[in-house]
């Protein structure tokens, strides 16, 4: 197979929805709100679940055991990994045979479903396995629309806008999670300052899902109107399932590499710089359990405002050149930012290194939608893309956080968590770099 370069691919392929003259301002908004809101839910959703686990452990499954119950409501935290890989290939197929509205329909209503079970299922003390059951049926639900959202949605927006602007719409929709972090910072610092205890461990918890619930319908009602994309009716084949994935691992299995390696630096950055941030504060600096909510609030507004500014600075400079910017940076600063903040760890330590990390993360975040859906030809796009993100998601992600509390627990060394981001980065941009030479011929 022959090497491909990521800008000359839209040349080669079917082109995405045409000029700016041809799309509607209303349909290009509408379009942006829905993929917004998704986005924005599902990782608002998966971050809360993740701050309240030890209250969640206690409300749905069987008490005399913290500890064990814990591990149980991370289990499932972790099936939520296994589950959708499998949802993200179901809705990219699903989306690429019947069209994107419908998927983007789907994924909202199961959203729905899995924050109703979290809102109103009565606890374990209530009505006993039960609760866990649903509990866990929730967070299956969760994982299937989660496994589809990224590909269905950044394929309908990206298919929806004029050429010139998909750097800034792809910067708007990787602003999603960084709303979700504001939102579950604000939550995590709700529940840590102002409620009590036993308010918190009694019904508090459910707030946070609560509030998601109260935008969900919304979601679900744009979505459900939208117009199909020109690029699904104009391209949509009559394939059958099966011969779609053969045509997605036969002929362009090169194209699946390079959105594998583009999602594994982008995941495995969020998850370790995002997710684990707060346990890493607590644990490892042994700062204050509010610290990491409010370098959460500080880095998810500024990743908010700079990600879409960030996007239409792509649209001038190019997304791979910018790419390669936000990389090389990242790789050069984030070990020396760890020394700092790790010799001697204060707050304000903690949240410039987080507030530095963010700025230079949200160059890369902005055009990963943008690269990611231009390798693949549109009647296969969405297929591609869940495909790759998810098991770059699956491996990258969940992983990253179970290998680095290993290798901390091994090493005891603070600086596990940037020599792991430095490694995984460095390992993926190179196979960028192999597989996108100029002059490629590489046609999809």
């Amino acid at each position: 197979m022959k090497s491909v370069h990521i800008e000359d691919i839209a040349q080669l392929q079917v082109p995405l929805q045409g000029s700016e003259d041809s799309v509607q301002t209303v349909h290009k908004k509408r379009a942006l709100v829905a993929a917004i809101i998704g986005n924005a839910l599902e990782w608002y959703d998966f971050i809360v679940y993740g701050f309240l686990a030890v209250f969640i452990a206690k409300q749905f499954f069987p008490p005399g055991d913290d500890a064990a119950a814990l591990l149980l409501t991370f289990a499932t935290f972790a099936l939520s990994f296994v589950v959708r890989p499998l949802g993200g290939v179901l809705i990219g197929l699903y989306a690429d045979r019947f069209g994107r509205r419908p998927a983007l329909s789907f994924i909202m209503a199961s959203m729905t479903v899995s924050m109703l079970i979290m809102v109103f299922v009565p606890s374990y003390a209530s009505i006993g396995v039960t609760a866990t059951v649903l509990m866990v049926i929730a967070r299956i639900l969760q994982a299937l629309s989660a496994g589809g959202e990224f590909a269905s949605a950044a394929t309908y927006l990206l298919e929806s806008v004029p050429a010139k602007k998909r750097g800034l719409y792809s910067g708007l929709y990787s602003s999603g999670p960084l709303l979700a972090t504001v939102m579950a910072a604000l939550v995590g610092l709700l529940m840590t300052q102002v409620m009590t205890p036993e308010s918190r461990d009694s019904w508090g918890w459910r707030v946070p899902f609560a509030f998601g619930l109260l935008i969900a319908p919304v979601g679900y009602y744009i979505r459900r109107y939208l117009p199909e994309s020109e690029a699904f009716e104009k391209n949509a084949g009559d394939r059958g399932t099966m011969e779609m994935l053969r045509i997605v691992f036969r002929e362009h299995r090169r194209a699946l590499m390079v959105a594998l390696s583009l999602a594994a630096i982008g995941t495995s950055v969020q998850y370790v710089l995002l997710v684990y941030a707060p346990t890493y504060a607590v644990r490892e600096l042994k700062l204050p359990a509010n610290v990491p909510f409010l370098a959460l609030l500080v880095c998810g507004a500024i990743g908010t405002v700079l990600t879409p500014l960030l996007g239409m600075v792509a649209d001038r400079l190019g997304a791979k050149r910018q790419l390669h910017i936000s990389l090389a940076a990242l790789i050069v600063m984030i070990v020396p930012l760890y020394v700092w903040m790790t010799s001697g760890p204060t707050t304000a330590k903690f949240i410039i290194c987080s507030a530095i990390f963010t700025t230079v993360t949200s160059a890369s975040n902005a055009v990963y939608p943008k690269l990611m859906a231009y390798l693949f030809p549109p009647e296969l796009r969405s297929t591609g893309m869940a495909i790759s993100y998810n098991l770059s998601a699956t491996i990258f992600g969940g992983f990253s956080l179970y290998a680095i509390t290993v290798m901390l627990n091994a090493v005891q060394s603070a600086l596990v968590p940037a020599f792991y981001v430095v490694a995984v980065t460095a390992v993926f941009w190179i196979f960028l770099v192999v597989l996108h030479r100029p002059g490629s011929d590489f046609k999809v």
